[in-house]
């Protein structure tokens, strides 16, 4: 019987080892899958190929001898490099007023901010430079020069920037270059030694906005106007990509993007799965009350008289029972117990003629005293109340 015994542990020990490895490599094999399944990077990205990215237009600022600068920052924080002299922000996510004070900074050294965008993160750039944004019902289509500065190379007739946002400003010291009506959608001014432009599209700097008449030409005259000429960087900060450094922070991050966290979870699991299925108790066992005794409702009613006896309610005791003696002596001839007592005892006694007026009314005298009264007279005075309505009379 031992040996049978013995086979049957082993045999079931190598099945659960075998499930639990073949469940380790699923879980590998469905991570592998959902990895080679995330392809979507960021919208604006100069390392995207898709749409929205911009790696066409990184290739073409290369190919026409610009200098284009790494991507990653290695800091901490949101800080310009120093040495790029002209920046593009295309649709950033939301900043902090921290990093519009170091943009402002790294602008007046004499460089160039190229912000674009209709997004909430290009907008608070537009605000933080005192231009509100004025949103059209449709697209805008009527494009048309603002300034004949436009000029390098020329732009084609028809300019179609697909946004429905355009500017305006109380500031007196830009530059329109492209108007709607009379709202302006593209501008130029003056920071410290340095220049801003805002533009309300994005799509021409895309990999899919780039292949439209008039993009590349936009961009060009942009990058003529443009008061800095030197190397170019594309803020990726603000589309979430950080330095190496920067991307696993805290214990949780470090636990969901390396690979030493993604091995030591599948060990947690592993492990946890084994003690489930062999059966394993995680604390000491609870003992079961095999006797379950119900008290009596007498313990009930003792209890609550203990509370008021410790509490000291002989008062409200007292106000309790003289309602119930009033509400039980006048209910058969619907006497209201709210009255004073004297015209209570009164209007009852006309029904009752038999009724001892006086000792009633000493009785509700007695349940109405405010003073503090001893135990056995609040029993005393019980007993009587519990007499009087025992002895309601029939008729």
């Amino acid at each position: 019987m031992r040996g049978r015994t013995g086979s049957g542990t082993g045999r079931y020990e190598n099945w659960l080892v075998l499930g639990l490895l073949l469940t380790l490599g699923l879980v590998t094999v469905l991570i592998s899958i959902r990895r080679s399944n995330q392809t979507e990077l960021p919208g604006y990205y100069s390392q995207s190929n898709q749409p929205d990215g911009t790696r066409a237009l990184r290739l073409w600022l290369e190919a026409k001898n610009f200098t284009v600068l790494a991507d990653r920052l290695e800091t901490d924080t949101f800080v310009p490099p120093q040495q790029a002299h002209l920046l593009f922000m295309l649709e950033p996510d939301m900043l902090d007023e921290a990093e519009l004070g170091k943009l402002d900074e790294w602008v007046k050294k004499g460089n160039t901010l190229i912000a674009a965008g209709n997004a909430n993160g290009s907008l608070m750039v537009a605000r933080h430079y005192e231009f509100e944004p004025s949103f059209h019902q449709a697209t805008i289509t009527n494009v048309r020069l603002a300034t004949p500065l436009l000029i390098s190379p020329l732009l084609p007739a028809t300019l179609s920037l697909k946004t429905d946002t355009s500017f305006t400003s109380t500031r007196g010291d830009f530059i329109p270059y492209l108007i709607t009506e009379n709202s302006p959608l593209m501008v130029s001014f003056a920071l410290g030694s340095g220049q801003v432009i805002l533009i309300s599209a994005a799509r021409p700097f895309s990999n899919e906005g780039l292949k439209e008449a008039g993009s590349a030409e936009l961009i060009l005259n942009m990058l003529n106007i443009s008061r800095a000429q030197g190397p170019i960087w594309f803020d990726e900060w603000h589309h979430g990509i950080r330095s190496t450094k920067n991307e696993i922070i805290g214990p949780e991050n470090w636990l969901r993007n390396s690979a030493t966290g993604h091995a030591l979870l599948f060990v947690v699991l592993v492990v946890f799965l084994g003690l489930f299925l062999q059966g394993r108790i995680f604390g000491r066992p609870v003992p079961v009350l095999h006797e379950l005794r119900r008290r009596a409702p007498l313990e009930y009613i003792t209890a609550i008289a203990n509370l008021n006896r410790r509490a000291g309610h002989r008062a409200g005791v007292l106000a309790q029972y003289h309602t119930n003696l009033k509400r039980g002596l006048g209910k058969r001839y619907r006497l209201d117990p709210t009255i004073p007592d004297a015209l209570y005892v009164s209007q009852l006694g006309k029904y009752n003629p038999h009724l001892d007026q006086a000792a009633l009314l000493t009785l509700l005298s007695r349940l109405s005293t405010t003073s503090s009264i001893s135990e056995p007279e609040l029993l005393k005075l019980a007993t009587e109340v519990a007499n009087w309505l025992k002895d309601i009379p029939t008729i």
